[in-house]
């Protein structure tokens, strides 16, 4: 592809033409790989790159306290500011589907647990007019149905997309991979597959070997987690005003507490497995626990609710379940005993004791739910979730620090070959 699309800059000299040709090369596997690897490995691959392409080191590691910054400014002075060490990713998936892969070649997208990405090709196929058959993967009836798809859309030119294949691992080793490889020339050139999966070390090495990937990793901060969590709430549970108030306290505990893993081991001391599924059980305890004290009445008090069946469940078993540290359990205790309060129903309330901290909005319907969660900031301070101010730069020292030791070990491993 760098040889057909070469550019325009024409030149009789060989010197200056390899140079350039060096140039775009570099650039196109830096596109291709970044989009696949996630933030850290995209910097230690940017600077491993730089160094095979110019012979010296672009990692200045004698430099202390660098930063993910500090390493930014080295990649950029060994290729320019606009090199695309990144990669293209989501945001330029109409141009990786018609101009990077081929009917041959599937496209991977891998994204964090909760960060769904089908609908991006969903959009995307609807904005080409392109016909798109997809089936959620992990059944046998699945397995069916994805060869038939494939069977006959790679004859016809059309779309297809495997959604949650991190949940059919075996059948991906044994199946798919066999069907991918027996894609020939004579496939539909409009052919394409799309495949969709959590990040996950179950992925068969084939698959990866012979996809092209997009690592989508989810976007960070408590709005992008209350997003998250709400998107996968079915729309007929928002009925009742008042347990809509404690979803949305629920809410803002399980963001507090997948933020704090970003910062640790300063928001847990270990990388406890706190997943949306937890917050999605708590949904169920909580209805239960109200339906239990108070019937399936329409008008509920707040003032009657079983705040301490709430508060005693949610530390003691569906978050606290998976905690072993003792002043990790003091911050969750902490954190649930302050929010699921009676005062949560007040106008102003707010969710942290710190200057800025958001305050719930006056009503509790789906829409008013929905409007305050967009109505909060794409990124918020460390002070949200309860960490010093300093937290999000020890963070980014420590990301640094991990990009330098995998490049040691990179170029070390290269050495040696």
């Amino acid at each position: 592809c760098v040889l057909k699309g070469g550019g325009k800059e024409k030149s009789d000299d060989e010197e200056q033409r390899l140079s350039y040709l060096k140039t775009l090369l570099c650039k196109e596997v830096a596109s291709r790989v970044g989009r696949g690897l996630r933030a850290v490995d995209k910097m230690v691959f940017a600077l491993v790159l730089a160094k095979v392409a110019t012979g010296q080191n672009a990692l200045d590691e004698t430099k202390e306290g660098l930063s993910t910054g500090d390493i930014t400014v080295m990649i950029e002075e060994a290729f320019g500011v606009n090199f695309p060490w990144i990669g293209k990713g989501l945001n330029n998936l109409k141009e990786v589907t018609f101009q990077d892969i081929t009917s041959t070649v599937p496209l991977l997208l891998c994204s964090a647990p909760g960060h769904d990405v089908s609908g991006r090709v969903e959009a995307m196929a609807k904005s080409e007019s392109k016909e798109l058959l997809s089936v959620a993967m992990g059944s046998a009836e699945g397995y069916r149905t994805a060869e038939n798809f494939i069977a006959t859309a790679s004859k016809r030119g059309t779309w297809v997309m495997l959604k949650n294949c991190h949940l059919c691992t075996d059948w991906l080793e044994d199946t798919l991979v066999k069907l991918l490889q027996s894609l020939n020339a004579g496939t539909h050139q409009d052919f394409r597959i799309f495949i969709t999966s959590e990040i996950s070390p179950k992925l068969p090495t084939a698959l990866l070997q012979i996809s092209d990937i997009i690592v989508a990793e989810s976007p960070t901060g408590i709005k992008a987690s209350l997003s998250r969590f709400f998107s996968s709430i079915s729309g007929e549970r928002f009925s009742n005003s008042v347990q809509n108030r404690l979803y949305l306290i629920l809410g803002w505990v399980h963001s507090v507490i997948q933020e704090r893993l970003r910062f640790m081991p300063h928001g847990w001391s270990e990388k406890y497995g706190f997943t949306e599924a937890d917050a999605i059980h708590a949904l169920d305890v909580i209805d239960s626990l109200v339906d239990n004290a108070c019937g399936k009445r329409q008008n509920l008090d707040p003032e009657k609710l079983p705040w301490d069946a709430i508060r005693t469940t949610l530390r003691k078993g569906v978050f606290g379940g998976r905690i072993t540290g003792d002043s990790d359990q003091d911050i969750l205790d902490n954190l649930v005993n302050k929010t699921f309060v009676p005062q949560a129903f007040d106008v102003d309330f707010k969710l942290a004791d710190v200057d800025g901290a958001p305050v719930l909005p006056e009503g509790s319907s789906k829409d008013e739910v929905f409007a305050w969660i967009d109505s909060l900031p794409s990124q918020n301070p460390p002070t949200w979730i309860g960490l010093d101010e300093t937290a999000e730069i020890a963070r980014d020292h420590m990301m640094a620090e991990s990009v330098v030791k995998k490049y040691g070990i990179v170029t070390n491993a290269l050495s040696d070959d």
